[in-house]
């Protein structure tokens, strides 16, 4: 069962661990209850696990899935979100995928534009977003959060270990298991 997301979410997460299939799996539920979403993201997600997770839903509820890459001027697309939950009045999720990109430091104006969006996005609609983690080098942590703490809930997803496909979703201290399956993950407690 899929874990509470709260109105304002930012998913952390080790490269390559699944924080866009774990963004697509807990829209799928809304999208099939007449729910519209906008996902902004530097790219698509990859087609062949779009179609894995939410294949399944009628095309009249793919109809209300709006998504579209602005790759390094994501900034723009967060702002052409602001204009879309103005303009449609009826979305029910936000998703930023990969807000804050892989290296380098977030800055100022992207910054503003992401509160500026928290701002609008209050009471209105359910907020996701993702950043990639990064090696902690002080020692502090394996995995450090990308970008300013600006969310009221973040999750950290990470591989269990280098060589198994699990994954371990840290929500509050309190971990779940997740295995990844054809149309998303499968969910299940896990005592670290």
């Amino acid at each position: 069962m899929l874990p509470e997301t709260g109105q304002l979410l930012h998913i952390a997460s080790e490269p390559g661990s699944g924080a866009t299939s774990l963004s697509l799996q807990l829209i799928r539920d809304s999208l099939s209850k007449s729910g519209r979403i906008i996902w902004i993201g530097r790219e698509m997600p990859d087609p062949g696990r779009l179609s894995n997770i939410l294949g399944s839903l009628p095309t009249t509820s793919l109809s209300r899935f709006h998504a579209a890459a602005f790759g390094e001027h994501i900034d723009r697309g967060i702002e052409q979100s602001l204009d879309l939950i103005e303009g449609l009045g009826s979305v029910s999720h936000v998703v930023i995928d990969n807000w804050t990109g892989v290296s380098g430091k977030v800055n100022s104006q992207l910054t503003n534009i992401m509160k500026n969006l928290i701002q609008t996005c209050n009471n209105r609609c359910i907020l996701i977003v993702t950043s990639p983690m990064y090696a902690d080098a002080s020692g502090k942590d394996e995995w450090a959060i990308r970008g300013p703490d600006l969310f009221t809930t973040t999750w950290r997803l990470f591989r269990k270990n280098p060589n198994s496909p699990t994954r371990i979703l840290d929500i509050n201290s309190n971990q779940l298991e997740l295995i990844p399956i054809d149309d998303g993950f499968e969910f299940t407690d896990y005592s670290s």
